[in-house]
């Protein structure tokens, strides 16, 4: 396998890490709704959201910067003719990838509400976290990740 074949597997493999992530986010996260853990929730969530943010937000852009760089190096450095059915998918997962941080205006509000204790609307700023969120996964998560598997299905059925 030539290295400019499995350089067309590096952003199929972060986009579904990057999904995978978001997916593990929403689930570990919706815990902290739970109405009978409302009170305990509203009291750790400012703990737990700070270190939670900052240990995954660094992982969230180390994967979207891989994917940023990889569909373009791929754009740069491969041949024409593997990507003339690929190009636009390339650019298109690249856009998606980079259209992850459109959604921080929106999800940075409840992220600082939480990590400075709004006390019993902490729940509340997480549900609110969790909608954007979902919104986020559901669009240029999911289409960066279908745009680079396509993109790299049409690469290396000219490679």
């Amino acid at each position: 396998m030539a290295y400019s074949t499995i350089l067309h597997f590096v952003p199929v493999i972060s986009t579904t890490s990057s999904l995978w992530f978001a997916w593990d986010q929403y689930e570990f996260l919706t815990l902290f709704r739970k109405p009978d853990l409302r009170g305990l929730s509203n009291e750790l969530l400012p703990s737990y959201f700070t270190s939670f943010f900052n240990r995954g937000a660094p992982r969230v852009l180390a994967l979207l910067t891989t994917t940023v760089i990889s569909c373009g190096s791929i754009l740069r450095y491969s041949p024409s003719t593997i990507l003339r059915d690929s190009a636009p998918w390339y650019i298109a997962g690249l856009s998606f990838a980079l259209g992850h941080q459109v959604f921080v205006p929106f999800i940075l509000p409840s992220i600082q509400a939480i990590k400075n204790d709004g006390k019993e609307k902490n729940v509340a700023e997480l549900e609110s976290w969790l909608r954007v969120h979902t919104w986020r996964s559901l669009t240029v998560d999911l289409a960066a990740w279908v745009c680079c598997i396509v993109a790299a299905s049409k690469s290396l059925a000219h490679d």
